[in-house]
Order: C-alpha cells, then sequence, then structure tokens
C-alpha cells in the first residue's frame, strides 16, 4: 500500500481559494469606487454647465420680472388718467376698454408669477453649483430626524387641508450621537419626506383603492462605523429609466411646474461630497419607493 500526504496540498488549495475570494472582493470595490468617481465627476461637470447657464438666464430674467412690475404700475396709471375719458364713452366702448385692461393686467400677472418661478429655478441652479457648506456638529440623529418629519407633514397639511398619511417610525433607540451637519441633513431629509408624500398622494388620487393607506416609514440603525437612515413610502413608485439617472440635475418625476428636479441632486451632494456617505434609491413601480443613506462616523 503507498500512503501520501495532502496536508501541504489542501492548505495551499485552502490559501488559493482564500486568495481568490479576497481578490474578487478588492475587485468589486475598486469596480464601485470607479463607478463612484465617474459619477462625482460628471456631477461636478453638470454643476460647472449649472452655473453658467443660471448666470446667463438671470440678467434677461431681471429685466422680464422688473418691466413686467413696472408695466402693471403704468397700467393702473393709465386706467386713472383715462378714467375721465372712457366715463364719456358709450357703454359697448367702456366694456371693450375695461376688457382689454383686464386682459393686459392678467397677463402682467402670469408675466410675474412665472418670472417669480423662473427665479427661484435660477437660484436653486446657483446654490446647487455652489456646492453645499454647514457647520457640523455632534447631533442625535434620531431626534433631528423626528423635527424634520413632523416639520414635513405640517407643511403638507398647510398646502393641503385634506392631505393625510400614516408615518412610522422605527428608530434604533441605542443610536448613538453622530457628527454631521444637522441643516443640511434636515434639508436632506425634507426632501425626502416631501417626495415620499407627494408619491403617496398621487397613488391615492390616481385609484389606489379602498383599502390604499397612504403610509412613510422611516427607519435608523447603527451599524457601527456608520449610521444608517432608510426612507420607505408605499407611493407610485419610479420608472428604472428615472432610477439610473435620478440624483442628476433636472431629473423629476413630477409635472411640469411642480418640480425642478434639483431637490434629490443636492440631497446627493449633501450626503456624499458634503459627508461622505452614500445614498441609494430603490423602487417598484405602482408600489414602493426606498432611499438608503449610510453616513460614516468620524475616525
Amino acid at each position: 500500500m503507498i500512503y501520501s500526504d495532502v496536508t501541504e496540498r489542501k492548505r495551499a488549495e485552502a490559501e488559493i481559494r482564500a486568495a481568490r475570494d479576497t481578490a474578487e472582493r478588492a475587485l468589486q470595490e475598486l469596480q464601485a469606487a470607479q463607478a463612484s468617481l465617474v459619477h462625482a465627476q460628471k456631477m461636478a461637470a453638470l454643476g460647472q454647465l449649472t452655473a453658467g447657464i443660471a448666470h446667463e438666464i438671470k440678467n434677461p430674467l431681471n429685466f422680464v420680472n422688473n418691466f413686467a412690475e413696472l408695466s402693471g404700475e403704468l397700467l393702473l396709471e393709465l386706467k386713472e388718467t383715462t378714467a375721465p375719458v372712457v366715463a364719456a364713452l358709450g357703454e359697448d366702448e367702456r366694456a371693450a376698454v375695461d376688457e382689454v385692461i383686464e386682459m393686459l393686467r392678467g397677463n402682467l400677472d402670469k408675466i410675474a408669477e412665472h418670472g417669480k418661478r423662473a427665479d427661484g429655478i435660477v437660484k436653486s441652479m446657483l446654490e446647487h453649483s455652489r456646492g453645499v457648506s454647514g457647520e457640523r456638529r455632534v447631533v442625535d440623529l434620531n431626534a433631528l430626524i423626528e423635527e424634520a418629519l413632523n416639520l414635513a407633514y405640517h407643511g403638507a397639511r398647510a398646502q393641503d387641508s385634506s392631505f393625510n398619511i400614516t408615518l412610522e417610525r422605527e428608530f434604533d433607540r441605542g443610536l448613538a450621537p453622530t457628527e454631521l451637519a444637522p441643516q443640511e441633513m434636515t434639508r436632506v431629509f425634507l426632501n425626502l419626506f416631501g417626495n415620499g408624500f407627494y408619491a403617496t398622494a398621487k397613488r391615492q388620487r390616481d385609484g389606489g383603492g379602498p383599502q390604499f393607506r397612504p403610509t412613510l416609514k422611516v427607519a435608523t440603525r447603527d451599524l457601527g462605523d456608520a449610521v444608517e437612515v432608510r426612507v420607505r413610502d408605499n407611493g407610485t413608485g419610479i420608472a428604472p429609466e428615472i432610477r439610473d439617472k435620478l440624483f442628476q440635475p433636472f431629473v423629476t418625476t413630477k409635472p411640469t411646474g411642480e418640480g425642478t428636479g434639483l431637490g434629490l441632486s443636492i440631497s446627493y451632494d449633501i450626503v456624499t461630497q458634503q459627508h461622505g456617505g452614500m445614498i441609494e434609491v430603490d423602487s417598484w413601480v405602482g408600489e414602493f419607493t426606498e432611499f438608503t443613506i449610510r453616513l460614516p462616523r468620524p475616525r
């Protein structure tokens, strides 16, 4: 009989397998880092482009807004000045003059209204291009989220008294305080909560059924070297073709006039650039949308 000791061979095979697994993990991490870097470079280029466009638009937009306001004042002066002459006209002529004046007044009001909206978009573009900043301090993340959640809910109720939604909280009560920029992160949470409120209300309007109950759930978790926040709603969901570019500027699922498409882009910058974290989205059309934020703890 022949005996052969294969201990060394088995050990070598185990070492090779371990080395292969380590290499595969390193490759996956490298690919993820490369994708993140490419996205960051693209966002930076878009930010520069946004700043250029905003500056070019701002000056002519100021002229539009200022002259709309001035024209409104001149129209009122004209109406007062010509009142005696108009009063001497026949009834049909007076009605025609009044109709023209009211049409002009209405047109100027619309120009002013949309001019202000465009001005708000330009300001958001400039704010986006300048990046984000804010003082960092140690805060209770659960308390910060609770405050933002109440603020978002009461704000939605103020705009629409019929709005209602079930708010679920799954806070990690052992979550240790963490260092972050509270004002900026509150901005992120308000944006996510507002989007969730909009999506659930839209699903309810579009026929969610008698059993449908608009719900938004917020959960926190301590990961040790990071903290995690999940925001999940049971709204309309996001189509795959939109989901992949959701954090790019001016990408929105809302109709024209209801969103600028800058909220999630700014939120992405706050989480990734200012806090060195990550933000991901998972969604299924007609079922749910869930955003996951992970913020590393300072070493």
